[in-house]
């Protein structure tokens, strides 16, 4: 089937139970109320003058007849009621792209009917688009700190709605006293794309018990107690709150002092990729002065191969990265694959942890120090911000710690290339393990944390048929390893698996009267497994498997815009812990939904996956 669009459109658009009960035995040693020192130098709020007035109602009443949907499980099931609910704004998103453009901001005031502590707080991003737009990326901040990153669909015709759930309980030490939210949602439409986006705001409160498999699983682990403090590792000064980063030696950093009493620290990343480096994943390595057109829209400046890594560092020094997980765009690719059903991680982007804890002692010393983000091998451009969680000693003013190991050997990338003018192929493949320990004694005990984090990356790029075909085989696998230990013995562990491979088969053909016809097949997935153990028995684990399969085609006039085009994807989420299990298979056909199932049957997840391999 396919559909077709009335006016040309631009195709280039885009948790362990107690954290491990055991680290460190904590989460009975030191309550909610921690002392949190309230110094000016601690204020980590951006702007403490008062927030603009709310802007009107949104004034765009769009027809809103079709759903995009994220095929996943949803942070709390229907059934349950939350305590209260606040709305925190309400307002449309028209010309917002200007680079002087600043974000929406709006006040927060805790809920004054149920204040804290909350079970669960679920942050609701509701919207709609008033016509055909293109895909946005945008970002909500309390405080200057980042809690979602998201996309908004490639909407191909008036009456598109979508909407977004995510837990954000973790940043619970952000909404406790009054602050102000911040969004920013660049759009810019014109006489083809007029859509407006009318956007609201909410978040949900729950209290008391919370059924394990109603909670998205991303809480669980290493979260089950959120942290005391956060301090935003973003751009204080600029129109917006990320960083824009243009190549690895762009490091961007903010400095900031670490209270005396922390005794834990993660460093959450959120990263997404954008203009030359909208298809990272597909990149060729070739020769600098090698310049082909490439005719199968996945084309990057500069052919420097398909790996990528977001770097963190203390003062100078490596204390962590992450390979990003390719979230394709709502623009990119084939529109019509995510109409309407967004690709991975499109409508919440994946954020990263990095553990620190093992660099708490460095930290302690009454200083300021500086945190620099930047991305390895890119290209312009990646906005990158990130969140530095601590954990505080309620019974102390000052810990102390040190660190003990710090093993960080360079990473070698093998790269290859064969290349006769359009066609060829090229590969990289590299491994490396990290490891970090170190110890902090609080009024806990004396307790060291040691890191070990290792990843393989491989990446295969093929053309063929002078540059007509494209193939692109990519995966990623990672293992985090925390060990916990406690005068010497053992206490716990956490195991962290991902692995995400992706491959992409473009064919490219004569259309005439100058078009091209572009037919695409994609293969995507990411899989999560968590595990957690106390002394030597299982205490929990949970494992995730979210895969996409898509073939479709395009027509592209002339000038690069699509004409028409179909698509079919079909998307299986699944979800299991140590208690139950939860499928959604979603499947797609020319832009309908032909199927649209969920089950709690773990018998019905074991026969999917069965079916799968």
């Amino acid at each position: 089937m396919h559909i077709v669009i009335p006016v040309r459109i631009r195709k280039k658009m885009e948790s362990d139970r107690r954290y491990l009960l055991f680290l460190f035995l904590l989460s009975l040693a030191f309550p909610s109320t921690s002392k949190i020192p309230r110094t000016s130098e601690n204020d980590y709020s951006f702007d403490t003058s008062p927030p603009p007035a709310a802007p009107p109602p949104p004034t765009v009443q769009p027809n809103t007849t079709l759903e995009y949907m994220d095929p996943t499980m949803p942070p709390l099931l229907p059934a349950q009621n939350p305590q209260c609910s606040l709305q925190i704004l309400q307002r449309d998103f028209a010309a917002t792209a200007a680079s002087s453009s600043p974000p929406a901001f709006f006040s927060y005031t805790p809920p004054a009917n149920c204040p804290s502590p909350w079970s669960r707080v679920i942050l609701e991003l509701s919207a709609a688009a008033s016509d055909i737009q293109k895909d946005r990326i945008a970002a909500i901040w309390i405080a200057g700190a980042e809690i979602l990153r998201t996309s908004t669909p490639f909407s191909l015709s008036p009456g598109v709605f979508w909407r977004v759930r995510k837990d954000i309980t973790r940043y619970t030490a952000l909404l406790r006293r009054p602050t102000r939210f911040s969004i920013m949602l660049e759009n810019n439409p014109n006489a083809t794309l007029t859509g407006i986006y009318s956007v609201n705001v909410s978040l949900h409160f729950y209290r008391g018990a919370v059924n394990r498999l109603n909670s998205h699983p991303i809480i669980r682990g290493l979260y089950r107690e959120p942290a005391d403090l956060i301090i935003p590792i973003s751009n204080p000064t600029g129109p917006d709150c990320w960083f824009r980063v243009t190549n690895e030696t762009d490091v961007r950093t903010r400095t900031v002092l670490i209270p005396n009493n922390t005794y834990r620290a993660v460093l959450e990343v959120y990263v997404s990729n954008h203009g030359d480096d909208q298809y990272w994943y597909a990149n060729p390595l070739r020769s600098n002065d090698v310049g082909v057109a490439g005719t199968d829209g996945l084309a990057s400046r500069k052919p420097n191969g398909g790996f990528r890594q977001v770097v963190a560092t203390v003062d100078g020094r490596y204390v962590g990265s992450a390979v990003p997980f390719p979230v394709i765009s709502p623009g990119s690719v084939n529109p019509f694959f995510w109409a309407p059903v967004a690709a991975i991680g499109a409508y919440d982007h994946p954020s990263y942890d990095l553990e620190l804890t093992p660099f708490v002692g460095n930290l302690l010393d009454g200083k300021p120090h500086e945190f620099g983000l930047t991305v390895k091998e890119s290209q312009p451009y990646w906005l990158v911000d990130a969140n530095l969680h601590l954990w505080l000693d309620a019974w102390s003013d000052a810990v102390e710690g040190g660190l003990v190991r710090y093993k960080v050997p360079p990473l070698h990338l093998g790269r290859q290339a064969d290349w006769k003018n359009a066609d060829g192929k090229s590969e990289m493949e590299g491994q490396v393990i990290i490891r970090f320990s170190g110890w902090v004694s609080s009024s806990a005990g004396n307790v060291t944390t040691s890191v070990r984090h290792k990843f393989k990356f491989k990446s295969h790029v093929e053309v063929e048929e002078k540059g007509e075909m494209k193939s692109v085989d990519m995966e990623t696998k990672a293992r985090t390893n925390l060990r916990i230990e406690k005068d010497h013995v053992v206490i716990g562990r956490v195991v962290v698996e991902t692995e995400a491979p992706l491959n992409l088969v473009t064919h490219s053909s004569n259309g005439g009267g100058g078009t091209r016809i572009r037919k695409t097949k994609l293969f995507h997935e990411m899989m999560e497994s968590r595990s957690a153990t106390e002394g030597k028995t299982e205490d929990w684990f949970n494992t995730i498997t979210d895969r996409q399969e898509s073939e479709g085609s395009v027509l592209i006039g002339e000038d690069g815009d699509v004409v028409w085009g179909s698509g079919d994807t079909k998307s299986i989420y699944k979800f299991r812990d140590d208690k139950k299990c939860y499928l959604r298979t979603v499947n797609m056909v020319g832009g309908k939904l032909e199927e649209d199932e969920e089950s709690s049957s773990c018998a019905a997840a074991a026969l999917s996956g069965a079916m799968e391999s």
